[in-house]
């Protein structure tokens, strides 16, 4: 059963993003009715509890990280509970002034209220986040094997693969179409299965580091002896296990190419941010021993990327930059808006899901947009969960990057390494571009950064055991 589940989830990972990036209703309804059936399906089946593999070191910081999610968690559901009326104009005075307006208007008075201004849409966006607990949850019970660490690094890097394709072949065929509909708003950019080439861009910007790293796992056939004669070297490039193994370059060389021809100016600095720290990781370790070899490949598969880029055409890539700038002005008149509402719903927010009606009175007279999102997560999340809730989601959330980072330097296991590598890039592009845009808003892209972090806490636990060795 243990098989089925995690089958089940990753084509439930490889397909979510095929919908608009996943953010359209029934998708959504799709998700969260799936991975709950898994769940009812796996308490039949794990009726007697499995021990706790974390090692002694690190239940601490596990303690913790579940706590500050469970502190999250309680947060959403105070924000849906009515409260006396006095008890909500003493914790959250902007929310009770902001229904007593309402009331006001003419709508009936009410002697209990809610700390979310909108009680639907909080419950709503609460069950789409316990929806991404189980996965979450459920992917770490069945991530337990060599095989099952393979095969999840290669459905994120096969949905990597098939979205910078598809998106490419949009972007040069001129059709700007995702399947059947057009899209005419980021006309002139490759933006896949997602209407927002931004959130495209952060869909491949995940997974470009972890085709990287399971390509470096697979560099043992690209390091050469000294002392080969060329006659020893050509013999050994015509090898066909050498020849396979140049068969895993290609994923990062598209992936990296789609990314750039997103235009997306957050996705393509983060690229760069992430080749540089990956040359610095790999200078102060190894993946299999071969340091030198590795970081060459770095840069051999980055100078290809780039290399690529000016061949196809590096025009569209500039335009951007000379229209935009490298930074959106705008977006501080966000933050500052965003700020302001932070500031008057402090403890418990203004409700899972409300940043789009709590903005408002925020807004600029002459601000003829309707904001829907800060276009920084971080933010966002304090104004929607209060500096209580966001900040606990926020502090397990790099807590568990901490955990496993620890983990990933203790490792030994080459596919651990190389694997771990990937991910934790991965995890840790999302949460730069989180600083910038709200793409951990779509839940095509959530899903990838949660199989990410499960990828970078799992695989080196599970590959380090003595009897999963090959």
């Amino acid at each position: 059963m243990d098989s089925f589940i995690f089958v089940a989830l990753c084509l439930l990972l490889w397909l979510l993003p095929l919908p608009f990036g996943g953010n359209i209703e029934w998708a959504v309804l799709s998700l969260e009715v799936t991975v709950w059936i898994l769940f009812l399906v796996s308490l039949i089946t794990w009726l007697k509890p499995e021990p706790v593999d974390n090692p002694s070191g690190e239940r601490r910081y596990f303690r913790v990280v579940c706590l500050l999610l469970g502190l999250f968690s309680l947060v959403a559901l105070l924000q849906l509970i009515p409260w006396p009326e006095s008890l909500v104009r003493v914790i959250s005075p902007a929310a009770w002034s902001w229904r007593h307006s309402l009331v006001q208007a003419g709508l009936s008075e009410v002697r209990y209220q809610t700390f979310s201004l909108s009680p639907w849409a909080s419950a709503y966006e609460l069950l789409r986040y316990l929806s991404y607990g189980v996965f979450a949850f459920l992917l770490s019970r069945t991530l337990n094997s060599r095989s099952r660490i393979k095969g999840l690094t290669f459905t994120l890097v096969s949905s990597g693969l098939f979205q910078s394709l598809y998106g490419l072949s949009e972007f040069f065929g001129g059709t700007n179409r995702i399947f059947n509909w057009v899209n005419r708003y980021y006309s002139g950019s490759a933006f896949g299965t997602f209407v927002n080439r931004d959130h495209y861009s952060a869909f491949l910007e995940m997974l470009f580091p972890l085709s990287l790293g399971y390509f470096l796992v697979r560099s043992e056939f690209f390091s050469l002896k000294p002392g080969l004669s060329w006659r020893q070297k050509i013999v050994r490039f015509g090898q066909e296990q050498f020849q396979k193994s140049l068969l895993f370059i290609i994923p990062p060389l598209v992936i990296g190419l789609g990314l750039f021809f997103s235009r997306c100016r957050s996705g393509i600095i983060i690229f760069i941010v992430t080749f540089f720290l990956t040359l610095f990781v790999l200078s102060l370790t190894s993946i299999s021993g071969r340091q030198k070899t590795e970081r060459r490949l770095v840069r051999a598969v980055v100078l290809l990327v780039l290399l690529g880029v000016v061949l196809v055409g590096i025009g569209p890539v500039l335009e951007r930059f000379a229209q935009g700038g490298f930074f959106d002005r705008h977006r501080l008149l966000f933050y500052t808006f965003t700020l302001d509402l932070i500031a008057d719903y402090p403890l418990l927010g203004s409700g899972l899901g409300t940043y789009v009606q709590a903005i408002n009175p925020y807004l600029q007279k002459d601000f003829n947009v309707i904001l829907t999102h800060a276009h920084n997560d971080f933010l966002e999340m304090l104004a929607e969960a209060g500096l209580v809730g966001g900040t606990a989601l926020i502090l397990a959330a790099l807590l568990g990057f901490a955990l496993a980072l620890g983990r990933w330097l203790k490792s030994r296991d080459p596919l651990a390494k190389g694997v771990g590598l990937g991910a934790l890039m991965g995890v840790f592009a999302i949460l730069f571009h989180s600083l910038t845009d709200f793409s951990l808003r779509m839940p095509g892209n959530a899903l990838v950064w949660l199989s990410l972090f499960v990828l970078a806490v799992r695989a080196p636990l599970v590959l380090e055991k003595k009897e999963d060795r090959p």
